[in-house]
């Protein structure tokens, strides 16, 4: 496979690479026995412009500036325009980020592996979901990543988490690093890069919803941008979204695999829809078919759909909770996931944290309470 230059040499050699400058500061900071210590100054850590708090170890101080800052290429004017679809499209966003974005991502089995290995998502889903809807409303929302906003700091802070989730599972005796790669490695987190910056524009249209040419690429800018401070290779943050969509299929095409791993990863986003928002049972598994196709949604033993045709006519009945800034008119399958994605943030998001912000943590441990 060689698309757009992303040739399997290349990727073979990026599953064993994992992040220089975050890896060595969670390695300096268990050295030094300060983990808990650090977990507990990062818990209110949490402005762009907040500074960075004292006494932490050398090389976290070090990793904490030079993330910050944002590469030359970096176009305000483009992550102005992208940020203006949140505000029109942000329930659709969140159903698809819940419904295609994360499924997607557990249809590949070795990443998966990680995920369940590390016991964030399988102890405390509906919390780490929660994190993740948190973490993308703060990278896309107004000024997310200039002074005023929180996206760079909580992006500093899940980098930080795959490192010491890599720190962790690498130390564990039976993991497969021939076979699965470095936990958290560089094709995983580029594929899941582009579960955000290719799999949402993607959805919109599935969905109905096209995107204008200038706002999809101004949306996969932003992205490219968090991807820099998250700490993806070059080689793999692709410049255009029509190379990141070819990454994504090439990246689907290498990984793609039934595993234990993904299919109760993705339970857990079921059960999420099932048991704390109240829409309709078929709701989950219909939206997720519908967003990443049988296929794959048969990787990860997704339920068979209900006609989407019955969903359409059923979300004539359901509550109508507006669409966007311009009360737009949706197709009949948009309206069913717009209902949905509000759920999440108006239900899910305060219900699983009590209505309280969430607040970011780096574990100390990988069998740490999820609370």
């Amino acid at each position: 496979m060689a698309t757009n230059g992303w040739t399997n040499e290349l990727l073979d050699r990026m599953r064993a690479t994992g992040d220089p400058l975050g890896d060595a500061a969670i390695a300096e900071t268990y050295e030094l026995g300060q983990q808990e210590q650090v977990r507990q100054t990062l818990l209110g850590f949490g402005r762009n412009s907040d500074a960075v708090p004292a006494g932490l170890p050398p090389k976290l101080q070090r990793y904490f500036a030079e993330s910050a800052v944002l590469p030359p290429w970096a176009d305000r004017a483009q992550m102005e325009r992208g940020h203006e679809l949140l505000g029109r499209h942000q329930p659709l966003i969140a159903a698809i980020l819940l419904c295609g974005s994360l499924p997607i991502c557990y249809t590949c089995g070795n990443g998966a592996e990680v995920l369940v290995r590390s016991q964030r998502l399988t102890s405390g889903v509906y919390r780490r979901l929660a994190e993740t809807s948190q973490f993308v409303v703060d990278v896309l929302d107004d000024d997310g990543l200039g002074p005023s906003g929180r996206g760079l700091r909580s992006a500093q802070k899940i980098r930080l988490l795959h490192a010491t989730m890599r720190y962790h599972v690498s130390q564990l005796g039976d993991w497969d690093t021939a076979r699965l790669g470095l936990p958290i490695n560089q094709e995983d987190l580029a594929g899941t890069l582009m579960s955000f910056s290719v799999m949402i524009p993607r959805g919109l249209a599935t969905l109905g919803v096209e995107l204008l040419p200038e706002d999809r690429d101004a949306y996969f800018h932003i992205w490219r941008v968090i991807g820099h401070v998250l700490g993806v290779h070059e080689q793999l943050n692709a410049v255009k979204f029509g190379d990141g969509s070819a990454l994504l299929d090439g990246i689907l095409a290498r990984q793609q695999r039934p595993s234990e791993a993904g299919t109760v990863l993705t339970k857990g986003v079921l059960d999420f829809i099932r048991e704390v928002l109240p829409v309709p049972p078929g709701v989950g598994p219909t939206l997720i078919r519908h967003l990443i196709g049988d296929q794959s949604a048969d990787l990860v033993k997704v339920p068979p759909a209900d006609s989407l045709t019955q969903l359409g006519l059923g979300a004539a009945t359901l509550p109508n909770f507006g669409y966007g800034k311009g009360g737009d008119t949706l197709p009949p399958a948009a309206k069913v996931a717009s209902q949905l994605g509000l759920l999440i943030f108006k239900e899910g998001l305060l219900l699983t944290n009590n209505g309280r912000r969430r607040q970011w943590q780096v574990p100390t441990g990988l069998t740490d309470s999820p609370s």
